[in-house]
């Protein structure tokens, strides 16, 4: 399951009957590493082969199924992993198979063996007799020794995505005639993070609980996985800056016998889901929701940006050390009210703008535009009433005169008709770059292009680089030096001019 790179290899590798005499199969646990070398091992034996489908019905078929195959050998490294135990195997290649085509040594845990018994199998490998095949397992390929591994064809063997993991939980409940409730199977395929072995244990310690219906409540308890309501609860709270009601819910959720690590792993995985389905707008194929569970995260992501999401899914990727101290519950009340803070970053950000703004009706101002700044709307005075009352008052009591720092500040967004145009040019082939150009500020000058980015952008822009400049000169008929310029350093420049003229306004 979920390694078709693999199985369509050594299909054809069976096919055209160029069958090495030696495999090195890594990857995670559960993913099917030896399941393929007892596959591959009937595939080289089976009485109609070899082929690449073994008829699985015949004598020597049914033997390695059942582990009986007197020429199937397999070897747990971790326990017999000295150099007697390889000196005895070296006895045994030198025979020849008994009832099958090929001897097959399926060596699990490979990268246990001692540092002699490693040298003593290497020498196995450098000479082979032509009738075994020698299959490794590992879970840890760097502790496997180069002059193994240049001898062995490699197969890196990937994590199964979760919806895999669900269709053959479905598939095994199917054929077994269990019902089961919608959804369940997402909570064990998460649960088992890329482990089909890990899933179908779970499957099996759930039904024998449930019996012949799989109720989600039993899986939820079973596998401890907190629901996904709890979940949404907490980022709702966020969204509603209701601090309050997000500790409840956690406090609640606690009491209920979870642990916060599962909270945590909770949170961490509906992140990922919103971050995805905010960037893919939309459920892309890889990922495996229910409709209920993707249609919250539709309601949660109208009032965030993906940005945020990825700050927030990187905090809690940082702050996991957090859980392990003395006080595990304190230290997840503490992130939950970081990410909190995160999200009001947004709030920074709009008033880092309004600075722009105000610093670009200054520039109307004195170039005489009657409708360019009918009232003073300061940028700290809007979002702080007491300053505005302050500013006010100062205003009555004497006039200001002009700050030259202030009158200085540099326009914000705001693009010429030659930018303009050129951003509806690109916006038609290059959509998102369009639109991360549209809420920068660009500048056209002669055959100059400058465009203050936010750094959040820059390495996506930097990827687009030669798609922008082919661009460019399509439109403008000749070639155009592209300059990206980062927008913070502007907005803490215009930042720090702005509180000079506070202080001198306010007198503080």
């Amino acid at each position: 399951m979920g390694q078709p790179h693999i199985t369509t290899t050594i299909k054809n590798s069976i096919r055209s009957g160029r069958i090495p005499h030696a495999y090195l199969f890594t990857g995670p646990r559960g993913v099917g590493k030896t399941s393929l070398a007892r596959i591959l091992s009937k595939a080289v034996n089976c009485v109609l082969g070899p082929t690449e489908e073994p008829c699985d019905v015949c004598e020597n078929c049914v033997a390695i199924n059942n582990g009986s195959f007197v020429d199937v050998i397999e070897i747990d490294a971790a326990s017999a992993r000295g150099i007697d135990d390889i000196k005895e195997l070296r006895e045994t290649v030198r025979y020849v198979p008994m009832k099958g085509r090929y001897k097959v040594y399926i060596l699990d845990e490979a990268h246990m063996l001692t540092t002699e018994a490693r040298n003593a199998f290497l020498k196995t490998l450098e000479e082979p007799p032509g009738h075994n095949i020698f299959i490794l397992a590992t879970t840890e390929l760097q502790k496997i020794p180069y002059t193994i591994m240049s001898r062995c064809q490699r197969f890196d063997f990937r994590r199964i995505p979760e919806k895999e993991i669900v269709t053959q939980l479905e598939r095994i409940c199917t054929a077994d005639g269990i019902g089961y409730d919608e959804g369940v199977f997402q909570y064990m395929a998460i649960e088992a993070d890329g482990s089909l072995r890990d899933a179908e244990s779970i499957l099996e310690q759930v039904i024998a609980y449930s019996g012949q219906h799989i109720y989600a409540r039993d899986v939820i308890n079973i596998v401890g996985i907190v629901e996904t309501e709890v979940l949404q609860g907490i980022m709702q709270s966020i969204m509603d800056e209701d601090l309050k009601g997000g500790l409840e819910i956690i406090e609640r959720t606690l009491n209920q016998g979870y642990d916060v690590n599962q909270i945590f792993k909770g949170l961490v995985t509906f992140l990922r889901n919103m971050m995805i389905v905010k960037v893919c707008d939309g459920l892309p194929a890889f990922l495996s929701l229910t409709e209920s569970e993707y249609g919250k995260i539709r309601e949660l992501l109208g009032g965030i940006e993906y940005y945020e999401l990825q700050n927030m899914l990187h905090y809690l990727l940082t702050s996991e050390d957090l859980l392990r101290g003395l006080f595990p519950k304190v230290s997840l009340e503490t992130i939950y009210i970081n990410l909190y803070n995160i999200s009001k970053l947004r709030d920074v950000e709009k008033i880092i703008d309004s600075f722009e703004a105000y610093g670009k009706s200054k520039e109307k101002e004195r170039a005489g535009d009657p409708q360019s700044y009918p009232a003073r709307t300061d940028p700290v005075a809007t979002h702080h009433p007491a300053r505005q009352n302050l500013s006010e008052k100062k205003a009555s009591d004497k006039p200001v005169e002009a700050n030259s720092v202030t009158d200085e500040l540099t326009p914000g967004r705001g693009h010429d008709p030659d930018a303009h145009a050129f951003i509806e040019h690109l916006k038609k082939s290059k959509p998102f770059v369009g639109g991360i150009f549209e809420s920068s500020e660009v500048l056209v000058e002669g055959d100059s292009v400058s465009v203050s980015l936010d750094k959040r952008y820059t390495g996506f822009v930097k990827n687009e680089l030669e798609n922008i400049k082919k661009l460019l000169k399509e439109y403008f008929g000749r070639e155009m030096t592209l300059n990206l310029k980062d927008s913070m350093e502007k907005k803490m420049n215009i930042l720090d001019e702005y509180v000079k003229e506070a202080e001198s306004l306010f007198k503080f």
